[in-house]
Protein backbone atom coordinates (compact mmCIF):
# COMPACT_ATOMS: atom_id res chain seq x y z
CA UNK A 1 0.00 0.00 0.00
CA UNK A 2 0.85 3.74 -0.50
CA UNK A 3 2.25 5.97 2.23
CA UNK A 4 3.64 8.29 0.16
CA UNK A 5 2.84 11.82 2.17
CA UNK A 6 0.78 14.30 -0.36
CA UNK A 7 0.82 17.34 -1.09
CA UNK A 8 -1.67 19.29 0.04
CA UNK A 9 -4.61 20.33 -2.27
CA UNK A 10 -6.83 22.85 -0.78
CA UNK A 11 -10.23 23.18 -2.08
CA UNK A 12 -10.72 26.46 -4.72
CA UNK A 13 -12.36 29.01 -2.38
CA UNK A 14 -14.40 29.87 -5.34
CA UNK A 15 -15.87 26.08 -4.85
CA UNK A 16 -18.86 27.10 -2.27
CA UNK A 17 -22.10 25.76 -2.18
CA UNK A 18 -24.57 27.28 0.77
CA UNK A 19 -26.82 24.35 0.28
CA UNK A 20 -24.52 21.02 -0.29
CA UNK A 21 -20.69 19.64 0.52
CA UNK A 22 -18.31 20.07 -2.77
CA UNK A 23 -16.16 17.34 -4.73
CA UNK A 24 -12.58 18.95 -4.70
CA UNK A 25 -13.50 19.56 -8.32
CA UNK A 26 -16.38 21.70 -7.26
CA UNK A 27 -19.50 19.07 -8.08
CA UNK A 28 -21.93 18.76 -5.30
CA UNK A 29 -21.75 15.94 -3.16
CA UNK A 30 -25.16 14.25 -4.37
CA UNK A 31 -24.35 10.45 -4.25
CA UNK A 32 -22.03 8.40 -1.88
CA UNK A 33 -20.36 6.43 -4.51
CA UNK A 34 -18.96 9.13 -6.01
CA UNK A 35 -16.39 10.38 -3.01
CA UNK A 36 -13.64 7.90 -3.19
CA UNK A 37 -14.17 8.10 -7.20
CA UNK A 38 -13.66 12.23 -7.35
CA UNK A 39 -11.11 11.56 -4.08
CA UNK A 40 -8.88 9.27 -5.83
CA UNK A 41 -8.88 10.59 -9.24
CA UNK A 42 -7.45 14.37 -7.16
CA UNK A 43 -5.05 12.98 -4.47
CA UNK A 44 -4.72 9.21 -4.82
CA UNK A 45 -1.59 8.96 -2.67
CA UNK A 46 -3.54 10.77 0.16
CA UNK A 47 -3.87 8.62 2.98
CA UNK A 48 -7.50 7.76 3.28
CA UNK A 49 -7.55 5.26 6.22
CA UNK A 50 -4.77 4.87 8.94
CA UNK A 51 -5.19 1.82 11.52
CA UNK A 52 -2.17 0.08 13.85
CA UNK A 53 -1.80 -2.28 10.69
CA UNK A 54 -1.22 0.05 7.92
CA UNK A 55 -2.57 2.58 5.92
CA UNK A 56 -4.49 3.13 2.63
CA UNK A 57 -4.50 5.61 0.20
CA UNK A 58 -7.19 6.94 -1.34
CA UNK A 59 -6.40 4.81 -4.64
CA UNK A 60 -6.26 1.57 -2.75
CA UNK A 61 -9.99 2.68 -0.83
CA UNK A 62 -11.40 3.24 -4.23
CA UNK A 63 -9.67 -0.08 -5.89
CA UNK A 64 -11.08 -2.34 -3.08
CA UNK A 65 -14.26 -0.36 -2.93
CA UNK A 66 -15.19 -1.54 -6.67
CA UNK A 67 -13.63 -5.49 -5.57
CA UNK A 68 -16.58 -4.97 -3.43
CA UNK A 69 -18.63 -4.07 -6.06
CA UNK A 70 -18.07 -6.60 -8.63
CA UNK A 71 -18.02 -9.46 -5.92
CA UNK A 72 -21.57 -8.50 -4.96
CA UNK A 73 -22.71 -8.32 -8.66
CA UNK A 74 -20.74 -11.73 -9.33
CA UNK A 75 -23.17 -13.16 -5.73
CA UNK A 76 -26.61 -11.81 -7.34
CA UNK A 77 -26.90 -8.84 -5.37
CA UNK A 78 -28.83 -6.24 -7.32
CA UNK A 79 -29.20 -2.37 -7.26
CA UNK A 80 -31.60 -1.83 -4.71
CA UNK A 81 -30.97 -5.12 -3.12
CA UNK A 82 -29.66 -3.82 0.83
CA UNK A 83 -25.88 -5.05 1.81
CA UNK A 84 -25.15 -5.23 5.70
CA UNK A 85 -22.42 -4.81 7.74
CA UNK A 86 -21.94 -5.56 11.62
CA UNK A 87 -18.63 -4.93 13.29
CA UNK A 88 -16.67 -2.56 14.36
CA UNK A 89 -14.62 0.64 12.96
CA UNK A 90 -12.50 -0.77 10.00
CA UNK A 91 -11.17 0.11 6.39
CA UNK A 92 -13.79 -2.93 5.20
CA UNK A 93 -16.70 -0.98 6.36
CA UNK A 94 -15.92 1.78 4.17
CA UNK A 95 -14.51 -0.40 1.25
CA UNK A 96 -18.31 -2.39 1.52
CA UNK A 97 -20.14 0.66 2.00
CA UNK A 98 -18.31 2.55 -1.03
CA UNK A 99 -18.41 -0.96 -2.67
CA UNK A 100 -22.01 -1.56 -2.27
CA UNK A 101 -22.80 2.07 -3.65
CA UNK A 102 -21.07 1.41 -6.72
CA UNK A 103 -23.43 -1.11 -8.19
CA UNK A 104 -26.63 0.29 -6.27
CA UNK A 105 -27.06 -1.90 -3.51
CA UNK A 106 -27.78 -0.28 0.11
CA UNK A 107 -25.54 -0.29 2.45
CA UNK A 108 -27.11 -0.96 5.93
CA UNK A 109 -24.99 -0.56 9.10
CA UNK A 110 -26.54 -2.70 11.80
CA UNK A 111 -24.98 -2.05 16.04
CA UNK A 112 -22.45 -4.72 16.81
CA UNK A 113 -23.44 -4.33 20.53
CA UNK A 114 -26.69 -5.90 19.80
CA UNK A 115 -27.71 -9.50 21.35
CA UNK A 116 -28.57 -12.24 18.44
CA UNK A 117 -32.01 -11.87 18.80
CA UNK A 118 -32.19 -8.24 18.22
CA UNK A 119 -29.87 -8.14 15.14
CA UNK A 120 -32.14 -11.24 13.91
CA UNK A 121 -35.21 -8.75 13.85
CA UNK A 122 -33.39 -6.36 11.75
CA UNK A 123 -32.34 -9.04 9.28
CA UNK A 124 -36.39 -9.96 8.94
CA UNK A 125 -36.88 -6.98 8.04
CA UNK A 126 -34.40 -5.32 6.41
CA UNK A 127 -33.86 -8.81 4.05
CA UNK A 128 -30.55 -7.97 2.86
CA UNK A 129 -28.85 -10.00 -0.06
CA UNK A 130 -25.44 -10.19 1.79
CA UNK A 131 -24.16 -9.30 4.84
CA UNK A 132 -20.22 -8.83 6.04
CA UNK A 133 -19.34 -9.95 9.56
CA UNK A 134 -16.47 -8.19 10.77
CA UNK A 135 -13.71 -9.28 13.50
CA UNK A 136 -15.56 -11.25 16.65
CA UNK A 137 -19.19 -10.99 15.16
CA UNK A 138 -18.66 -14.81 13.62
CA UNK A 139 -21.21 -15.53 16.55
CA UNK A 140 -23.79 -14.41 14.26
CA UNK A 141 -23.17 -16.40 11.57
CA UNK A 142 -26.20 -18.69 12.42
CA UNK A 143 -28.63 -15.96 13.19
CA UNK A 144 -27.54 -14.24 9.05
CA UNK A 145 -27.98 -17.90 8.08
CA UNK A 146 -31.59 -18.66 9.49
CA UNK A 147 -32.13 -14.82 8.39
CA UNK A 148 -32.14 -16.46 4.52
CA UNK A 149 -29.38 -14.36 3.83
CA UNK A 150 -28.02 -15.85 0.47
CA UNK A 151 -24.19 -13.80 0.79
CA UNK A 152 -22.50 -14.41 4.16
CA UNK A 153 -18.82 -12.72 4.26
CA UNK A 154 -16.40 -12.97 7.48
CA UNK A 155 -13.66 -11.24 7.76
CA UNK A 156 -11.94 -13.84 10.10
CA UNK A 157 -13.20 -16.78 8.23
CA UNK A 158 -15.86 -18.97 9.72
CA UNK A 159 -17.14 -22.39 8.39
CA UNK A 160 -20.20 -22.36 5.89
CA UNK A 161 -18.69 -18.71 4.88
CA UNK A 162 -17.00 -16.45 2.65
CA UNK A 163 -13.68 -15.32 4.34
CA UNK A 164 -13.72 -11.13 3.09
CA UNK A 165 -9.80 -12.08 1.28
CA UNK A 166 -11.30 -15.00 -0.71
CA UNK A 167 -14.21 -13.08 -1.70
CA UNK A 168 -12.28 -10.48 -3.52
CA UNK A 169 -9.06 -12.63 -4.65
CA UNK A 170 -9.07 -12.83 -8.36
CA UNK A 171 -11.71 -10.21 -8.15
CA UNK A 172 -11.05 -7.07 -10.98
CA UNK A 173 -10.93 -3.65 -9.70
CA UNK A 174 -13.35 -2.55 -12.55
CA UNK A 175 -16.30 0.30 -11.10
CA UNK A 176 -19.65 -0.70 -12.35
CA UNK A 177 -19.87 3.11 -13.16
CA UNK A 178 -23.52 3.06 -11.14
CA UNK A 179 -24.94 6.62 -10.40
CA UNK A 180 -27.73 6.51 -7.60
CA UNK A 181 -30.85 9.23 -9.11
CA UNK A 182 -31.54 11.96 -6.03
CA UNK A 183 -34.69 9.61 -4.48
CA UNK A 184 -32.95 6.83 -4.39
CA UNK A 185 -31.73 5.56 -1.11
CA UNK A 186 -28.58 5.37 -0.70
CA UNK A 187 -27.75 4.77 2.99
CA UNK A 188 -29.99 2.75 5.71
CA UNK A 189 -29.43 3.07 9.32
CA UNK A 190 -31.69 1.32 11.94
CA UNK A 191 -32.96 2.96 15.08
CA UNK A 192 -35.23 1.70 17.95
CA UNK A 193 -38.72 2.86 17.73
CA UNK A 194 -40.93 3.58 20.84
CA UNK A 195 -43.01 0.70 19.37
CA UNK A 196 -39.83 -1.27 20.75
CA UNK A 197 -39.19 -2.68 17.20
CA UNK A 198 -36.03 -0.98 15.71
CA UNK A 199 -36.99 1.00 12.42
CA UNK A 200 -35.09 1.25 9.40
CA UNK A 201 -34.18 5.25 8.29
CA UNK A 202 -33.57 5.60 4.45
CA UNK A 203 -31.19 8.31 3.84
CA UNK A 204 -30.68 9.91 0.10
CA UNK A 205 -27.52 11.00 -1.64
CA UNK A 206 -28.58 14.49 -1.04
CA UNK A 207 -29.55 14.30 2.33
CA UNK A 208 -25.88 13.01 2.96
CA UNK A 209 -24.87 15.66 0.49
CA UNK A 210 -26.90 18.34 2.52
CA UNK A 211 -26.32 17.29 5.96
CA UNK A 212 -22.22 17.59 6.07
CA UNK A 213 -21.97 20.72 4.07
CA UNK A 214 -21.75 22.92 7.46
CA UNK A 215 -19.07 20.79 8.90
CA UNK A 216 -17.56 20.28 5.50
CA UNK A 217 -16.78 24.11 4.82
CA UNK A 218 -16.17 25.03 8.96
CA UNK A 219 -13.79 22.53 9.99
CA UNK A 220 -10.85 23.19 8.21
CA UNK A 221 -10.40 19.24 6.98
CA UNK A 222 -7.24 19.18 4.36
CA UNK A 223 -4.88 16.29 3.13
CA UNK A 224 -2.59 17.32 6.20
CA UNK A 225 -5.45 16.67 8.88
CA UNK A 226 -6.05 12.85 10.85
CA UNK A 227 -9.67 12.93 11.77
CA UNK A 228 -10.70 10.22 14.83
CA UNK A 229 -14.24 9.06 15.15
CA UNK A 230 -14.00 6.42 18.39
CA UNK A 231 -18.32 6.88 17.84
CA UNK A 232 -19.44 3.35 15.82
CA UNK A 233 -19.92 4.24 12.18
CA UNK A 234 -23.73 2.95 12.96
CA UNK A 235 -24.07 6.11 14.41
CA UNK A 236 -24.62 9.03 11.97
CA UNK A 237 -22.34 11.18 14.13
CA UNK A 238 -19.45 8.61 13.67
CA UNK A 239 -19.92 8.06 10.06
CA UNK A 240 -20.48 11.65 9.10
CA UNK A 241 -16.77 12.37 9.98
CA UNK A 242 -16.06 9.86 8.28
CA UNK A 243 -18.11 11.27 4.99
CA UNK A 244 -16.78 14.45 5.51
CA UNK A 245 -13.08 13.53 5.90
CA UNK A 246 -13.27 11.34 2.60
CA UNK A 247 -14.36 14.36 0.60
CA UNK A 248 -12.05 16.79 2.00
CA UNK A 249 -8.83 14.29 1.59
CA UNK A 250 -8.37 13.69 5.38
CA UNK A 251 -6.58 11.07 6.52
CA UNK A 252 -9.17 8.98 8.78
CA UNK A 253 -7.82 6.86 12.18
CA UNK A 254 -9.52 3.94 12.99
CA UNK A 255 -8.30 2.60 16.66
CA UNK A 256 -10.81 1.57 19.14
CA UNK A 257 -9.54 2.84 22.07
CA UNK A 258 -9.86 0.89 25.51
CA UNK A 259 -9.99 3.52 27.76
CA UNK A 260 -10.08 7.69 28.29
CA UNK A 261 -6.25 7.22 29.14
CA UNK A 262 -5.68 4.93 25.83
CA UNK A 263 -7.59 7.36 24.10
CA UNK A 264 -5.23 10.21 25.61
CA UNK A 265 -2.33 7.91 24.00
CA UNK A 266 -4.02 7.64 20.77
CA UNK A 267 -4.88 11.18 19.91
CA UNK A 268 -1.08 12.13 21.03
CA UNK A 269 0.34 8.72 19.24
CA UNK A 270 -1.24 10.11 15.89
CA UNK A 271 -1.48 13.67 16.16
CA UNK A 272 -4.99 13.97 15.48
CA UNK A 273 -6.35 17.16 14.36
CA UNK A 274 -10.13 16.41 14.78
CA UNK A 275 -12.04 13.88 17.18
CA UNK A 276 -15.64 12.81 18.39
CA UNK A 277 -16.20 11.93 21.09
CA UNK A 278 -19.35 11.89 23.41
CA UNK A 279 -19.19 14.47 26.74
CA UNK A 280 -19.10 11.70 29.31
CA UNK A 281 -15.62 10.76 27.07
CA UNK A 282 -14.55 14.23 27.13
CA UNK A 283 -15.22 14.39 30.89
CA UNK A 284 -13.27 11.21 31.04
CA UNK A 285 -10.52 12.30 29.28
CA UNK A 286 -10.01 15.54 31.38
CA UNK A 287 -10.34 13.80 34.34
CA UNK A 288 -6.90 12.34 33.72
CA UNK A 289 -3.77 13.95 34.79
CA UNK A 290 -1.70 12.96 31.81
CA UNK A 291 -3.89 15.37 29.49
CA UNK A 292 -2.72 18.40 31.53
CA UNK A 293 1.07 17.89 30.69
CA UNK A 294 0.24 16.64 27.24
CA UNK A 295 1.49 18.97 23.66
CA UNK A 296 -2.51 19.36 22.25
CA UNK A 297 -0.74 21.70 19.45
CA UNK A 298 -1.84 19.38 16.69
CA UNK A 299 -5.72 19.10 17.83
CA UNK A 300 -7.76 21.74 16.08
CA UNK A 301 -11.22 20.85 16.62
CA UNK A 302 -12.99 18.51 19.35
CA UNK A 303 -16.77 17.70 18.23
CA UNK A 304 -19.68 16.07 20.74
CA UNK A 305 -23.35 16.02 20.31
CA UNK A 306 -25.97 13.97 22.17
CA UNK A 307 -26.10 16.09 25.37
CA UNK A 308 -24.61 19.56 26.68
CA UNK A 309 -21.35 19.25 28.45
CA UNK A 310 -22.11 20.67 31.96
CA UNK A 311 -20.52 24.12 32.07
CA UNK A 312 -17.53 23.44 34.86
CA UNK A 313 -16.42 20.18 32.39
CA UNK A 314 -16.58 22.10 29.32
CA UNK A 315 -14.42 25.33 30.76
CA UNK A 316 -12.13 23.22 32.32
CA UNK A 317 -11.76 20.81 28.91
CA UNK A 318 -11.23 23.84 26.68
CA UNK A 319 -8.28 25.13 29.53
CA UNK A 320 -6.81 22.16 29.21
CA UNK A 321 -6.98 20.69 25.25
CA UNK A 322 -7.12 24.54 23.86
CA UNK A 323 -8.73 23.58 20.82
CA UNK A 324 -11.97 24.38 19.11
CA UNK A 325 -15.04 22.93 20.78
CA UNK A 326 -18.51 22.33 18.40
CA UNK A 327 -21.45 20.79 19.32
CA UNK A 328 -24.14 19.62 17.55
CA UNK A 329 -28.19 18.27 17.96
CA UNK A 330 -29.59 16.37 15.41
CA UNK A 331 -30.97 12.46 14.68
CA UNK A 332 -30.52 9.66 12.28
CA UNK A 333 -33.98 10.56 10.81
CA UNK A 334 -32.32 14.27 10.32
CA UNK A 335 -29.60 12.65 8.73
CA UNK A 336 -27.32 14.51 12.07
CA UNK A 337 -26.73 17.30 13.38
CA UNK A 338 -28.97 20.36 12.36
CA UNK A 339 -27.71 23.13 14.96
CA UNK A 340 -24.31 23.87 15.58
CA UNK A 341 -23.23 25.86 19.13
CA UNK A 342 -19.86 27.26 17.68
CA UNK A 343 -16.56 26.85 18.70
CA UNK A 344 -17.04 31.17 19.51
CA UNK A 345 -20.01 30.15 21.01
CA UNK A 346 -17.72 27.91 23.87
CA UNK A 347 -16.12 31.24 24.63
CA UNK A 348 -18.56 32.95 26.14
CA UNK A 349 -18.64 36.21 28.24
CA UNK A 350 -20.54 36.28 31.56
CA UNK A 351 -23.85 37.79 29.61
CA UNK A 352 -23.56 34.85 27.06
CA UNK A 353 -22.43 32.27 29.07
CA UNK A 354 -26.09 30.44 29.21
CA UNK A 355 -25.84 29.97 25.86
CA UNK A 356 -23.80 26.93 26.98
CA UNK A 357 -26.67 25.41 28.01
CA UNK A 358 -27.83 24.95 24.57
CA UNK A 359 -27.07 23.11 21.44
CA UNK A 360 -26.55 26.29 19.10
CA UNK A 361 -28.49 27.72 15.85
CA UNK A 362 -29.97 25.88 13.39
CA UNK A 363 -27.23 25.41 10.68
CA UNK A 364 -27.20 27.73 7.24
CA UNK A 365 -30.10 25.99 5.49
CA UNK A 366 -31.80 24.46 7.82
CA UNK A 367 -35.45 25.68 9.11
CA UNK A 368 -35.93 24.09 12.80
CA UNK A 369 -39.33 25.15 14.62
CA UNK A 370 -40.64 25.29 18.18
CA UNK A 371 -44.27 24.12 17.65
CA UNK A 372 -47.24 23.27 20.45
CA UNK A 373 -47.35 19.35 19.70
CA UNK A 374 -50.68 19.19 19.03
CA UNK A 375 -51.85 21.77 16.84
CA UNK A 376 -48.28 22.55 15.39
CA UNK A 377 -48.39 26.14 15.62
CA UNK A 378 -45.24 28.22 16.45
CA UNK A 379 -44.52 28.60 19.50
CA UNK A 380 -42.58 32.01 20.77
CA UNK A 381 -39.19 32.10 22.07
CA UNK A 382 -38.86 30.97 25.78
CA UNK A 383 -42.29 28.47 25.46
CA UNK A 384 -41.67 25.06 25.64
CA UNK A 385 -42.75 22.55 22.77
CA UNK A 386 -42.02 20.17 19.99
CA UNK A 387 -38.78 20.48 18.13
CA UNK A 388 -39.56 20.24 14.17
CA UNK A 389 -36.75 20.08 11.41
CA UNK A 390 -37.49 20.36 8.07
CA UNK A 391 -35.30 20.89 4.65
CA UNK A 392 -33.31 19.01 2.58
CA UNK A 393 -32.06 17.12 6.04
CA UNK A 394 -35.31 15.12 6.72
CA UNK A 395 -34.89 11.37 5.90
CA UNK A 396 -36.87 9.77 2.96
CA UNK A 397 -38.50 7.41 4.86
CA UNK A 398 -38.78 4.51 7.44
CA UNK A 399 -38.36 1.34 5.68
CA UNK A 400 -41.72 -0.43 4.79
CA UNK A 401 -42.95 1.34 7.75
CA UNK A 402 -45.50 3.76 6.21
CA UNK A 403 -47.47 4.39 9.46
CA UNK A 404 -44.15 4.85 11.44
CA UNK A 405 -43.06 7.64 8.21
CA UNK A 406 -46.73 9.06 7.90
CA UNK A 407 -46.62 9.85 12.21
CA UNK A 408 -42.87 11.10 12.10
CA UNK A 409 -43.39 13.02 9.05
CA UNK A 410 -45.84 16.28 8.30
CA UNK A 411 -47.24 16.27 5.34
CA UNK A 412 -45.95 19.63 4.54
CA UNK A 413 -42.58 17.87 5.11
CA UNK A 414 -41.43 18.76 8.58
CA UNK A 415 -40.15 16.19 10.75
CA UNK A 416 -41.29 16.02 14.39
CA UNK A 417 -38.71 14.82 16.42
CA UNK A 418 -40.14 14.06 19.66
CA UNK A 419 -37.97 16.05 21.73
CA UNK A 420 -38.96 19.21 23.92
CA UNK A 421 -37.27 22.24 23.55
CA UNK A 422 -37.30 26.02 23.44
CA UNK A 423 -35.83 28.94 21.58
CA UNK A 424 -34.40 32.06 23.13
CA UNK A 425 -34.42 35.49 21.96
CA UNK A 426 -31.29 35.01 20.11
CA UNK A 427 -32.33 31.93 18.34
CA UNK A 428 -30.36 29.17 20.27
CA UNK A 429 -32.14 26.18 20.93
CA UNK A 430 -32.57 24.72 24.38
CA UNK A 431 -33.39 21.07 24.61
CA UNK A 432 -35.99 20.22 27.58
CA UNK A 433 -37.95 16.87 28.42
CA UNK A 434 -37.62 14.46 26.29
CA UNK A 435 -41.20 13.65 24.68
CA UNK A 436 -40.51 10.25 23.78
CA UNK A 437 -38.55 9.49 27.31
CA UNK A 438 -35.37 8.69 25.66
CA UNK A 439 -32.72 7.63 27.64
CA UNK A 440 -29.39 8.66 26.73
CA UNK A 441 -26.65 6.62 28.04
CA UNK A 442 -22.96 7.13 26.84
CA UNK A 443 -23.97 8.51 23.51
CA UNK A 444 -26.56 5.54 22.53
CA UNK A 445 -29.84 6.52 22.53
CA UNK A 446 -32.19 3.96 24.90
CA UNK A 447 -35.65 3.51 24.35
CA UNK A 448 -37.30 2.70 27.04
CA UNK A 449 -40.48 1.21 25.43
CA UNK A 450 -37.98 -1.30 23.82
CA UNK A 451 -36.33 -2.40 27.32
CA UNK A 452 -39.86 -2.66 28.43
CA UNK A 453 -41.33 -4.79 25.90
CA UNK A 454 -38.37 -7.43 26.17
CA UNK A 455 -38.48 -7.43 30.29
CA UNK A 456 -42.35 -8.18 29.61
CA UNK A 457 -41.17 -11.11 28.41
CA UNK A 458 -39.95 -12.83 31.58
CA UNK A 459 -42.30 -15.17 33.55
CA UNK A 460 -41.85 -13.17 37.14
CA UNK A 461 -42.90 -9.84 35.21
CA UNK A 462 -46.83 -8.62 35.31
CA UNK A 463 -46.16 -4.75 34.63
CA UNK A 464 -42.65 -3.17 34.18
CA UNK A 465 -41.79 0.61 33.90
CA UNK A 466 -38.18 2.02 32.39
CA UNK A 467 -37.17 5.06 33.41
CA UNK A 468 -33.51 7.06 32.95
CA UNK A 469 -31.58 7.67 35.97
CA UNK A 470 -28.37 9.54 36.59
CA UNK A 471 -25.27 8.22 36.10
CA UNK A 472 -22.09 9.44 36.91
CA UNK A 473 -20.14 7.14 34.15
CA UNK A 474 -22.86 7.37 31.02
CA UNK A 475 -24.89 10.33 31.99
CA UNK A 476 -27.97 8.02 32.67
CA UNK A 477 -28.61 4.67 32.48
CA UNK A 478 -32.14 2.54 32.37
CA UNK A 479 -33.56 1.25 35.89
CA UNK A 480 -36.60 -0.55 35.94
CA UNK A 481 -39.90 -0.53 38.33
CA UNK A 482 -41.29 -4.28 38.52
CA UNK A 483 -44.86 -5.14 39.50
CA UNK A 484 -44.09 -9.31 39.81
CA UNK A 485 -46.63 -11.82 38.45
CA UNK A 486 -48.15 -12.77 41.86
CA UNK A 487 -46.98 -15.62 43.37
CA UNK A 488 -43.23 -15.42 41.80
CA UNK A 489 -40.08 -14.76 43.38
CA UNK A 490 -37.35 -13.36 41.34
CA UNK A 491 -34.29 -11.00 42.47
CA UNK A 492 -32.61 -7.88 41.05
CA UNK A 493 -30.11 -9.62 39.41
CA UNK A 494 -31.65 -12.55 38.04
CA UNK A 495 -33.62 -10.12 35.57
CA UNK A 496 -30.29 -8.00 34.93
CA UNK A 497 -28.72 -11.36 34.30
CA UNK A 498 -32.14 -12.45 31.96
CA UNK A 499 -32.18 -9.29 29.80
CA UNK A 500 -28.37 -9.08 29.18
CA UNK A 501 -28.62 -12.22 27.29
CA UNK A 502 -31.32 -10.90 25.22
CA UNK A 503 -30.30 -7.31 24.99
CA UNK A 504 -27.10 -5.01 24.75
CA UNK A 505 -25.78 -4.08 27.77
CA UNK A 506 -26.07 -0.78 27.56
CA UNK A 507 -29.74 -0.82 27.11
CA UNK A 508 -30.32 -3.00 30.40
CA UNK A 509 -31.41 -1.49 33.67
CA UNK A 510 -28.66 -0.90 36.11
CA UNK A 511 -31.44 -1.48 38.76
CA UNK A 512 -34.54 -2.88 39.91
CA UNK A 513 -36.99 -1.85 41.63
CA UNK A 514 -40.34 -4.12 42.81
CA UNK A 515 -43.61 -2.40 43.83
CA UNK A 516 -47.32 -3.61 44.10
CA UNK A 517 -48.77 -1.42 41.51
CA UNK A 518 -47.67 1.07 39.07
CA UNK A 519 -48.50 4.96 39.58
CA UNK A 520 -51.36 5.66 36.78
CA UNK A 521 -53.39 9.18 36.56
CA UNK A 522 -57.57 8.97 36.50
CA UNK A 523 -57.43 8.03 32.67
CA UNK A 524 -55.10 5.09 33.43
CA UNK A 525 -51.68 6.53 31.83
CA UNK A 526 -48.85 5.44 33.69
CA UNK A 527 -47.02 8.75 35.31
CA UNK A 528 -43.10 8.18 34.84
CA UNK A 529 -42.69 11.63 36.27
CA UNK A 530 -43.92 10.17 39.44
CA UNK A 531 -41.33 7.17 38.81
CA UNK A 532 -38.71 9.63 38.29
CA UNK A 533 -38.91 12.07 41.55
CA UNK A 534 -38.89 8.44 43.24
CA UNK A 535 -36.29 6.42 41.94
CA UNK A 536 -34.15 9.43 39.75
CA UNK A 537 -31.75 9.81 42.70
Amino acid sequence: MQTTTPTLVPTPPEYRDPEYALHPDGTRVERLEDITRRRAAVTPDAVAVITPEATTTFLDLDLEASQVAQALLAGGVAAGDRVAYVGENAPSFLAVMYGASKMGAVPTALNFRLAGPEVAYILGNAEPAAIVLGRGMEHLVPVAQDAGVRLVVTLAGHPGTTSYDDWLADVPATDPGYSRGPDESALMFYTSGTTGHPKGIELTGPNIGKAIAAMHYLLELDTTSVALAPVPFFHVSGLGLALVAGVNGAALLLRNQTSPADLLSILQEYRVSHAVAVPTLIQFMVAQPEARTADWSALKYLIYGSSPIPEPVLREATEVFGCKFLQSYGLTESTGGVTMLSPEDHRPTPETAHRLRSVGRPMPNVPVRVVDPTTLADLPPGERGEVLIGGGHVMKRYWRNDSATAAAITDDGWLRTGDGGSFDEDGYLYLHDRLKDMIVSGGENVYPAEVESTLTGHPSIAQVAVIGVPSERWGESAYAVVVPTPGATVTEGEIIAWARERMAHFKCPVGVAFVETLPLNASGKLLKTALRSEYGA
